[in-house]
């Protein structure tokens, strides 16, 4: 069984990389590099290993449940496990990806009917659009539309560039400070593409529908995104802080409280997972940064280097002498004890 090999392998090194990217997210504080780790893991998740290294078992009680042991007596078992097995697991795999698909596909065809009805923004908001995505070199500008509904604001990809969605009843409410705050928050998820990113973790979800591990990543990695997204705001509009905050505190006190995913194609503005360190952050009254550089790109160095490995599982083969018997007998009668039960292990174990 390669392919399941080769599941179990990128799963278990793509665990490694996640405990590395929440390490540097939490107690580093580096949400950037955080960022690149948890993407390092999506497309772990997805790709099949460029080095694979044989993981090799001796043979022993294991190999011999697993019907890998070689001997006639477990010929059956070995069939069963090597020529059905790995039918039935695709069966199940296919219909939860499909059925996750299906789902996905579905809440994007009612999202489609809200972007039915969406207008073209308001002449202010596309002129200002304009001159901030001058200003962050962004090369193709997205079509800015207001929807109606009481959503946060969305960047979703579209078929030439990607769409912002601004809902129409907030955006009446906003200054000038808010507003350039607001687009300059959109405008820097596009740049930093974070919206092609939701392709690829809508993949990893199908792929892996049945990996709880999955869902903890798309959070986290969203979380990485806002905190990166907000930096760049400060960074950017240094005057505009307070107005920032109470932008964040008015988007999450206006959008109707969503289903987690509930658009797996859209990047939304949201509090993320811990809106009081956001509001910290923004207001400057966070503590200062300790020196985390080394520790956080040893974590990126070691997770790149990760990236193209893997390893395939290799049962080592009966000898030949053990081909002579051509059936396993008991084995544990000189290690057994004066009026000790007997026990037939002949099912079980192989000759040594």
């Amino acid at each position: 069984m390669p392919w399941l090999s080769c599941i179990i392998s990128n799963v278990v090194l793509a665990t490694l990389v996640a405990l590395a990217a929440w390490f540097v997210q939490r107690r580093l504080r580096r949400p950037g590099i955080a960022r690149i780790l948890w993407l390092i893991v999506l497309v772990k998740l997805v790709t099949p290993p460029l080095v694979s290294l044989p993981l090799r078992e001796s043979p022993g009680m294991m190999s011999c449940l697993l019907g890998t042991c070689g001997c006639a007596l477990h010929a059956g078992r070995q069939t069963v496990l090597f020529s059905t097995l790995p039918w039935i697991l695709l069966a199940v795999w296919s219909a939860g990806a499909a059925a996750t698909g299906w789902n996905a596909w579905r809440r994007w065809t009612q999202f489609r009917r809200l972007i039915a009805h969406a207008v073209p923004a308001p002449r202010e908001w596309q002129t200002l659009a304009a001159r901030l995505a001058s200003e962050l070199s962004l090369r193709s500008p997205p079509e800015i539309l207001a929807v109606p509904g009481r959503l946060p604001p969305l960047v979703v990809p579209g078929r030439r560039r990607a769409r912002l969605l601004l809902p129409a009843a907030l955006i009446g409410r906003l200054n000038a400070s808010q507003r350039a705050a607001l687009l300059l928050h959109e405008l820097t998820h596009i740049k930093r593409r974070d919206h092609v990113v939701r392709m690829l973790e809508l993949t990893v979800r199908v792929a892996y529908w049945w990996l709880p591990l999955v869902g903890s990543i798309g959070r986290q990695l969203r979380a990485c995104e806002e905190t990166c997204c907000d930096a760049a705001v400060v960074a950017h509009l240094p005057q505009a802080r307070r107005d920032y905050a109470r932008l964040l505190l008015d988007v999450v006190d206006f959008a109707s409280p969503l289903p987690r995913q509930a658009i797996p194609h859209a990047t939304a503005m949201s509090a993320a997972d811990d809106l009081e360190q956001r509001l910290h952050t923004i207001l400057g009254a966070s503590s200062a940064k300790r020196r985390t550089w080394p520790a956080a790109a040893f974590a990126l160095g070691l997770s790149c280097a990760i990236l193209p490995c893997g390893w395939h599982y290799d049962s080592i083969s009966r000898p030949a002498a053990a081909t002579a018997a051509d059936k396993c007998e008991p084995s544990g009668d000189a290690m057994r004890m004066p009026g000790e039960r007997k026990y037939d292990l002949s099912l079980h174990c192989c000759p040594s």
